[in-house]
């Protein structure tokens, strides 16, 4: 009779306990597919969603600055060769190899002007890639529609008059974009964050002789924006004199997955004459938040693998001590240590390889029905046929490093232990 004849013998006497072993090797599996899988697909999207959230790489002039100083006092540095930024450079960030992972391109144009008797700090810039870029502004009021429509800083529309407090202490500040609640750097509600209560008093300012309608004033932030007057970027060109020309670009690059460095490398090809600098800090915090996710993801996983290979080990230990007499017998006739290994070995070989592939179904059919409870943005679950192999490989290297150490155990049993049950 051959080895792989006993083992498949012994499996269909054993059903119970071969059951039992293959709920167990795939609830462990299928746990772990589910969070591969789930942490794969929100990691992908949570990763998407931190690049969409600010700039990461700036696009500023190139100039050579030169420092004076004479007898000990400093001098105002003198800028040399300054090259300026056109509307066109703006269009070329997008021709490089990587455009598909440029999510925001957002330029802008810097100046001071007088506005009401008060200096203020004007930035043109176009609204609908400004919005997305700062998506965590919250205003009162309403989007611009039109070009001389303005956003207007808290700072700046409170020194200009432009709002009053409320008596009802409730903000009717709304978010810029219609999107899921955002979660701060340091873990408190973007939407829970205490708001100061205020409405728009009068909507019409003059700057530079002209007039513009104020359309909404943001929610202070507590950063540079709080200061600052957003118009139009033509309309702002032309009233600060400089047509066509930029201050700024701003860019947010999709940096999870490909180096921020060569994005930077490729505009830097396409814009000879500009600066191009990654904020390598938070460029390192999204990918820290994704990595932690993962981490996590892979922690749990080799819990629940460590706990069904102990349970694989204690059932096949369990097995032995009930199979006393049957290895005996079968060393008694003459099967050798190796041979009782193997029939063994087969038996769990043919249990894990049924526990992983039921394991792997269970485990894409649990992602399928709880994605939609994780994902904010419709994500829909694909089948990667590595997972699937890979769920049998660790299945089957669970259930043999399990029961190397019983299987050894039974080929060293005496024969004479069979005589105990004649």
């Amino acid at each position: 009779m051959r080895i792989r004849s006993i083992a498949w013998a012994n499996l269909k006497r054993r059903k119970g306990k071969a059951a039992f072993l293959i709920v167990g090797i795939s609830i462990g599996i299928a746990t772990v597919v589910a969070l591969l899988t789930l942490s794969r697909l929100i990691k992908d999207e949570i990763g998407t969603q931190l690049d969409q959230f600010g700039a990461n790489i700036i696009v500023v002039p190139q100039s050579n600055s030169l420092s004076l100083d004479y007898g000990g006092i400093s001098v105002s540095g003198v800028s040399l060769d300054v090259n300026q930024l056109k509307d066109e450079d703006a269009r070329r960030v997008l021709d490089i190899p990587y455009r598909n992972r440029i999510s925001v391109v957002a330029p802008k144009i810097l100046g001071v002007s007088n506005v009401e008797g008060q200096p203020v700090l004007l930035a043109g810039v176009n609204f609908d890639a400004e919005l997305k870029l700062k998506r965590w502004w919250r205003l009162v009021g309403q989007k611009p529609a039109q070009d001389g429509d303005l956003l207007v800083g808290y700072d700046a529309a409170k020194r200009l008059s432009l709002i009053e407090e409320t008596a009802d202490g409730q903000s009717q500040a709304v978010p810029v974009m219609p999107m899921a609640e955002i979660t701060s750097g340091g873990g408190v509600h973007a939407n829970h964050i205490q708001e100061k209560a205020f409405r728009i008093a009068r909507d019409r300012v003059q700057i530079g002789g002209n007039e513009f309608r104020v359309a909404g004033v943001i929610t202070p932030t507590g950063g540079s924006e709080d200061q600052i007057i957003f118009g139009s970027l033509p309309r702002f060109q032309k009233l600060l004199g400089k047509p066509d020309q930029l201050s700024m670009i701003e860019v947010s690059a999709l940096c999870i997955g490909c180096p921020v460095e060569e994005i930077v490398k490729q505009i830097s090809t396409q814009l000879p004459n500009a600066k191009v600098s990654a904020l390598q800090q938070s460029v390192r915090a999204r990918a820290e938040t994704v990595n932690r996710l993962t981490r996590f993801a892979s922690a749990v996983s080799a819990v629940v693998l460590l706990i069904g290979g102990l349970m694989v080990f204690t059932t096949m230990m369990g097995s032995v001590v009930e199979r006393t007499k049957e290895i005996g017998v079968l060393r008694a006739i003459g099967l050798r240590k190796r041979q009782i290994i193997n029939e063994l070995m087969i038996e769990v070989a043919a249990i894990s390889t049924i526990g992983g592939l039921v394991g792997w179904t269970a485990g894409m059919l649990i992602s399928w029905l709880i994605l939609p409870y994780f994902s904010q943005s419709g994500l829909k679950l694909e089948i990667d046929p590595k997972i699937a192999i890979g769920a049998i490989l660790v299945a089957v290297l669970i259930g043999a490093v399990s029961s190397v150490y019983p299987a050894i155990r039974a080929s060293r049993l005496d024969p004479s232990e069979a005589v105990r049950y004649v």
